[in-house]
């Protein structure tokens, strides 16, 4: 007479790995599968299945190398072995029911699959699947699987969690700002762009102008400021004594990347301290430490969901007090209202990436500059985005240009659509009429 070998399992999402110990398992005898019940999986692993017991049961009986199945507990003892005249209970290598020895055959877990394993390609799939869209936007032209692997629950006070995925944010910001203060904030760049013109700036300032974005930071500041406007090209004739210069490290609205160094220099010789907008760079240009003040958000260059903004500064400025509540830095310091939660949560997922993004970034702008390198200019390129002298059409119907705020005689593509791609199609997926 055949023995008879349990196996046991929750077969919730079946892969090889459990063909393969069940076709294992069948060379010892004849093969009972204990399969755990929907009510022991939700009270142990606290969600419900994905398929349930009748399902998951007449999936297993149809396997040849299984001959019965019949409902256990989520841990076997040996009471259940005899219910069903069990000899021997083959299981993988990672047992913790309570068997004893001579009736239990521990056999090695098939590498690199696991039901773990496979929510999260589904996951995977299922977010390529929703980013099919070709974004040419500045961002977020796509979410991510790093972004939502860790959204969930979150609060800003008594989360521990949280806490930690904060600080660790907070730091890894830090790090690429070279700024040695960070605050974060719920709300768009322009909410943290204004927020550090009033906490910081006052006097004479000089606005830098390269377009639209640079352009509205006039709007931003506090109405005592006496602002005057210099055009990029004319930074050199700047002259006078000013106490802040401003400006627009990544001009989306023209694809224009200033010299920041550049602009450095000149603060220093006008005895200016240095505000950036660096809402377009962060995350993809070097050299923000030169700033002083800097505001940006969570989703261009950063790679995160939108939600999160940021004001980063040395700390060597003290901010001034605006009168206001929520319009405040110290209220965002000592989180007075309810914070970016989830935004961070998404950037927590996506920093150790972050560089294998940012090369996606660089591959898709060098793409673009060499197919259309006749109609794109020789200097002044940020990372973020091309500025292409011509109309660009789409090949397909399921493309989303990116129309600039600033009055342009051509097109500006953004290179974050897709950066969840090893390969870059975008040069395929669109056309350029030359102006």
């Amino acid at each position: 007479m055949k023995k008879r070998i349990m196996v046991d399992m929750s077969a919730t999402l079946i892969h090889h790995g459990h063909i393969r110990l069940l076709k294992k398992a069948s060379e010892y005898g004849s093969v009972v599968v204990g399969l755990t019940s929907d009510e022991e999986i939700i009270n142990k692993k606290k969600y419900k299945p994905e398929l349930g017991f009748e399902y998951r049961k007449e999936i297993l009986e149809s396997i040849k190398y299984v001959s019965e199945v019949v409902p256990t507990p989520w841990l076997l003892d040996e009471k259940v072995l005899d219910k069903y005249q069990i000899d021997l209970l083959v299981h993988g290598d990672d047992n913790s029911n309570l068997i004893e020895t001579r009736r239990l055959k521990l056999l090695p877990r098939t590498e690199g699959v696991s039901s773990s394993e496979i929510r999260k390609n589904a996951q995977r799939a299922i977010t390529e699947i929703n980013n099919q869209k070709l974004m040419l936007t500045p961002g977020p032209a796509v979410v991510l699987q790093d972004n939502i692997e860790h959204l969930k629950p979150l609060f800003g006070r008594g989360d521990d969690e949280y806490t930690s995925m904060a600080n660790d944010v907070i730091n890894w910001i830090k790090k690429i700002s070279g700024q040695d203060e960070v605050v974060m904030a719920q709300g768009s760049a322009t909410f943290a762009l204004e927020l550090a013109a009033h906490s910081f700036v006052s006097g004479r300032v000089l606005l830098i102008s390269t377009g639209y974005y640079s352009d509205r930071l006039k709007v931003l500041l506090p109405k005592s400021c006496q602002v005057s406007v210099c055009k990029y090209e004319d930074i050199d004739s700047a002259s006078g004594n000013f106490d802040w210069v401003l400006c627009a490290y990544t001009e989306t609205s023209t694809a224009f990347k200033v010299d920041l160094e550049m602009i450095k220099s000149k603060s220093v010789e006008l005895g200016a301290k240095l505000y950036v907008d660096s809402t377009g760079s962060i995350g993809l240009e070097d050299g923000h430490v030169v700033a002083d003040v800097m505001a940006f958000s969570s989703c261009k260059g950063l790679f995160g969901l939108t939600g999160a903004c940021f004001v980063a500064y040395k700390s060597g400025l003290k901010p001034q007090a605006t009168g206001n509540f929520y319009f405040n830095l110290e209220t965002q310091i000592n989180k007075m209202v309810t914070g970016p939660y989830h935004a961070i949560a998404s950037l927590y997922g996506v920093m150790n990436n972050h560089e294998k993004y940012r090369k996606r970034v660089i591959q898709s702008k060098k793409e673009v500059l060499e197919k259309w390198s006749h109609l794109v200019r020789d200097k002044n390129q940020p990372l973020l985005c091309t500025y292409i002298e011509g109309e660009i059409q789409p090949n397909d119907n399921n493309i989303v240009l990116y129309s600039p705020r600033s009055e342009l005689s051509g097109s500006v593509i953004c290179h974050f659509g897709e950066i969840h791609y090893d390969q870059v199609e975008l040069c395929n997926r669109i056309s350029v009429v030359e102006n």
